[in-house]
């Protein structure tokens, strides 16, 4: 028995006086709990069986039911590689539990969007401002009763510009007073969101003394979408498309993660060529994501030339992901048990000329900048994050690496085809941003070297699985068959139907454990998509990177984390 399965069962008898119910789903241990036994329980699993990794918070309203809300935690012990998900119930009339701040910096931030979303509130987390949302928006927009043609009032300093009455039943947010405590001559100054090297979607308010930065507070939300929302009010297959828009810079890699948690639920296992084209794309993707983050982190020091050679293979790489699934940056070439489509001809060969350039560019872009002194001065020894602060905060992906963690999910708890391919974990040092730059680089090599790979071993077959629940019928097989035509017609119209249950399914995106946690509650659409963003749980430690350095490194200690606005808002 592997020593994760080890870990488990002790998990599961140390804790079992403490747990309402234990069970296993889909490779996580389940524990059911009490709201007061939370923070005891979690402190165990911390202390007492290394469950180092805090990654996501969130909750599920059940209206007709009593307690209404389950709060649902995911840890992960980044020893072991095995995950724990604990639930806990509240009451609609006082949905508190307590906080974990005091276990896990990340709960910070992730606490504050449950409770604004949901309306949860934790006791003993002293900031629970809103995150996702504006200041004043009313109501909790998660809730099942809420409605999402609703129109919001104005918001309070428009009313009072406009000389309006208040509004007294807005919530009265905690919300610590920043500008209390600053240091003798020390200034506040807005970095963003209307700023071009914060993306337009991140606000960074900061106490500078002189060209120091003392304090900062990180607001994120400005492209927050109600993708969450959104999900559920279209089947299974249709919301795909919702999906692709989270982090737009790998969108297969989003569109596999959340078919596989539907696929979990189904029991659903795919083809072999499915599984090895899957893998091939999603490395592709990565590479993609990484070549825009290098190139953009690289522009915004003036290393011009550089980022033209890291766009022009990204150009390359899009217009080749074009060709395979008919759309450049946002795919939709997910499907439950399958993909779109099949590579068409001439598509590996293509691949392999644009693999030799990519060789060729990359190369020079090492050569121009990784032993430039500007360079160097600019990132070494600058942003740096120890891999405590690392794991405490949740970091994960190229970050986390960067610290010398060689935590990688394709890796440690291998998915798809990873497997059987042959690839090196790499790592930083100092965990700066010149690791977080080296890092994403040699990465890239490694994506090449297992495209290669996947090139060599990729089978003939379906790319779908031969599953009525899921799978459309072949076109000429509806127009000459009656069972055909309304299998056909109730999946499209229905939608498939997925067992009752929840599943959370979580891959290496190209900034870190990129997590789908869905609830099922049998019928043709999602009762709840929830999805772990790696860049919305960045920007909660993002202030440890930058408090101590000069004004003129946030910038690029903010590329070197490459924040996706839309997987961060969601």
């Amino acid at each position: 028995m592997s020593t994760g399965a080890n870990l488990l069962e002790r998990v599961q008898s140390g804790l079992g006086a403490q747990a309402l119910e234990t069970g296993m789903a889909h490779g996580i241990l389940v524990l059911q709990i009490a709201a007061e036994s939370l923070v005891p329980v979690a402190g165990r699993l911390k202390q007492e069986f290394g469950f180092d990794l805090f990654l996501d918070v969130t909750a599920t309203d059940w209206p007709q039911r009593r307690p209404r809300f389950d709060v649902v935690y995911h840890f992960y012990s980044t020893r072991d590689f095995v995950r724990v998900r604990l639930k806990t119930q509240v009451e609609e009339a006082d949905p508190t539990v307590d906080t974990l701040v005091p276990l896990y910096g990340s709960a910070r931030y992730m606490e504050r969007e449950c409770h604004e979303m949901y309306g949860i509130r934790f006791r003993g987390n002293d900031d629970l401002r809103p995150l996702l949302l504006y200041e004043g928006f009313v109501g909790h927009p998660l809730r099942k009763d809420y409605p999402k043609q609703r129109e919001q009032p104005l918001v309070p300093y428009r009313r009072e510009a406009m000389s309006l009455p208040p509004l007294t039943s807005l919530p009265n947010p905690i919300r610590p007073a920043f500008t209390q405590g600053l240091t003798p001559g020390s200034v506040i100054v807005n970095i963003g969101p209307s700023h071009p090297a914060t993306h337009g979607t991140i606000q960074i308010v900061a106490e500078i003394s002189g060209e120091r930065v003392v304090r900062t507070d990180v607001h994120c939300g400005y492209l927050h979408r109600g993708f969450e929302k959104e999900c559920e009010s279209h089947t299974w297959h249709n919301l795909i498309p919702y999906v692709d828009r989270l982090n737009y810079c790998s969108a297969l890699i989003n569109d596999f993660a959340y078919c596989e948690a539907v696929e979990k639920l189904m029991g659903i296992e795919l083809t072999p060529r499915c599984r090895h084209l899957r893998t091939l794309l999603a490395e592709y993707s990565r590479i993609a994501d990484h070549l825009t983050c290098v190139a953009a982190a690289l522009m915004e020091m003036g290393a011009m030339t550089a980022f033209l050679y890291m766009v022009t293979i990204r150009d390359y790489v899009y217009e080749h992901l074009a060709a395979a699934t008919g759309a450049r940056v946002t795919y939709t070439h997910g499907r439950i048990g399958g993909l779109g489509r099949d590579l068409p001809e001439g598509w590996l060969e293509r691949l392999e000329e644009i693999l030799a350039q990519m060789d060729t560019f990359v190369g020079r872009v090492h050569g121009l900048v990784d032993r430039n002194r500007i360079f160097i001065d600019r990132m070494r020894d600058v942003g740096v994050m120890a891999t405590a602060d690392a794991i405490d905060w949740g970091f994960s992906g190229p970050v986390l690496r960067s610290t010398g963690v060689a935590r990688d999910v394709r890796k440690d708890t291998p998915y798809l085809a990873y497997a059987e391919l042959d690839f090196e974990v790499p790592v930083g040092i100092k965990g700066d941003n010149y690791d977080r730059y080296y890092v994403r680089m040699r990465e890239m090599d490694e994506s090449m070297h297992m495209i290669r790979q996947l090139v060599d071993m990729l089978p003939d077959g379906p790319i779908n699985v031969d599953d009525r629940r899921c799978t459309l019928p072949a076109k000429h097989l509806v127009y000459t068959e009656i069972e055909s035509l309304i299998n056909h017609f109730k999946l499209i119209i229905e939608g498939i139907q997925v067992p009752k249950g929840e599943a959370y399914s979580y891959v290496e995106g190209a900034n870190g454990e990129l997590g789908f946690y869905v609830v099922s509650a049998g019928s043709g659409a999602p009762w709840k998509v929830h999805c772990r963003s790696p860049s919305f749980v960045h920007m909660g430690g993002l202030h440890l990177m930058l408090e101590g350095y000069q004004l003129a490194d946030i910038i690029p200690t903010f590329g070197s984390i490459n924040m996706i606005g839309g997987e961060c808002d969601r």
